[in-house]
């Protein structure tokens, strides 16, 4: 049985025993009040076996909610960390997220023998619009993420001090004009999380990324691609179940050179073989799949992906005759209808340690320049959920 069979037994059980569905109380993760809270804790939340049909409960495990502070200026960068009163904590020079050069990857790739404990601590919202905070945060052994926040960051807390309410003053909740429920997100190695903050222990040189945002078009969003090269080279939660390439045919050399490009940043145990859309479902590895659109575009796999955006974090359109960038509400903004590529990910629920990668073009071109991207400028899609690569230029979605 492959794992999107077992999240649907493991939810039918789930509900049988009392769970509520789309929407949980608070000792159930998502509240539906203004202010009720998000509590961090274990959710599956996938395409299933058939992708095509929805998952049946919401995310919220890594989401938190609460009003919106009066007066508080969102576009206030959150960048005040005096670094003298907090050593070890080096924010880069203009509010950039780089680390030491080398890897090829602005420095997110570990270093053999490292024994400096940081972790990179980044603060973002709107999707990674703008970036409010990046350093090379100092921690100690066993120390939580929220410990990490509390001795970087000036967090306020909720339901016994295992919930972020706010970071600088920006809080979660039915804030704005629009009255949007707008929440902090956390991913570790570009995976959301499955657990709360109060319960991850993270790995020296690992990525953790905060994002504030509303729900708009992509309630759900498993993987982002803009901690790379993780989560290929330091996995989730200490596990690293090793990286699978699934060329398409015509692809393999493509396959080959993202495999290469893989090992050098510090990857293990990666392996190149065929494509086949059986391996995608029930693939017990990080898979990285590598195609023209075309060769997946009618499988229902694939359809069901697209279909399901909300549940799958997918910002870009892929249709048989342009790609398109949407915004954060699905929009389109923009098509593209010739030599175009996308760079994107996904996965099979929070937490999920084998999120599913995609490296595809519309053409032969378009193809070509996103491995092009992968391969020699992966820092050009730092801190992006995912994105479109056209004319030599790498944009992010979702896009404004």
């Amino acid at each position: 049985m492959n794992r999107w069979g077992m999240l649907i037994i493991l939810l039918v059980v789930l509900l049988c025993a009392g769970c509520t569905g789309s929407v949980s109380t608070p000792d159930n993760n998502t509240g539906t009040e203004p202010g009720q809270p998000a509590v961090n804790q274990d959710q599956a939340q996938a395409p299933n076996g058939d992708p095509s049909s929805p998952p049946s409960k919401e995310p919220a495990a890594a989401a938190n909610q609460a009003a919106a502070e009066p007066g508080a200026d969102p576009n206030q960068p959150i960048s005040d960390v005096d670094a003298n009163a907090n050593a070890g904590t080096s924010a880069e020079p203009g509010g950039g997220l780089n680390a030491p050069a080398g890897s090829g990857t602005d420095g997110l790739a570990k270093s053999p023998g490292s024994s400096a404990t940081t972790v990179n601590l980044w603060v973002t919202r709107d999707f990674a619009q703008s970036q409010l905070h990046g350093s090379k945060a100092a921690f100690s052994p066993g120390d939580s993420v929220m410990d990490i926040l509390k001795k970087h960051l000036d967090i306020d807390t909720e339901y016994g001090g295992g919930f972020v309410e706010s970071i600088n003053g920006l809080s979660s909740g039915y804030t704005g004009a629009d009255k949007k429920t707008r929440d902090w997100f956390y991913y570790a190695n570009g995976i959301i999380t499955s657990v709360g903050a109060l319960d991850y222990k993270p790995s020296p040189g690992d990525v953790i990324w905060w994002d504030y945002h509303d729900w708009g078009g992509a309630v759900f969003t498993p993987a982002l691609i803009g901690a790379f090269p993780e989560p290929f080279v330091s996995g989730y939660r200490g596990q690293k179940p090793g990286t699978v390439v699934l060329t398409a045919p015509g692809c393999e050399q493509q396959g080959r050179q993202l495999a290469d490009q893989l090992r050098n940043l510090g990857a293990e145990k990666v392996t190149v073989q065929p494509y086949e859309e059986k391996i995608v479902t029930g693939s017990d590895k990080i898979t990285l799949v590598v195609g023209l659109w075309e060769q997946f575009a009618d499988e229902r796999f694939w359809q069901g992906m697209q279909k399901q955006r909300k549940k799958t974090g997918l910002f870009i359109e892929l249709a048989p005759d342009y790609f398109a960038t949407l915004d954060m509400n699905g929009d389109i903004v923009e098509k593209y209808n010739q030599q175009v590529g996308a760079i994107t990910a996904t996965g099979s629920g929070m937490g999920d340690p084998t999120p599913l990668w995609l490296v595809t073009g519309l053409d032969q071109a378009g193809l070509d320049e996103a491995v092009s991207v992968f391969t020699t400028k992966p820092g050009s899609f730092k801190q992006y959920f995912g994105a479109v690569i056209t004319g030599g230029q790498v944009l992010p979605v979702p896009a404004k």
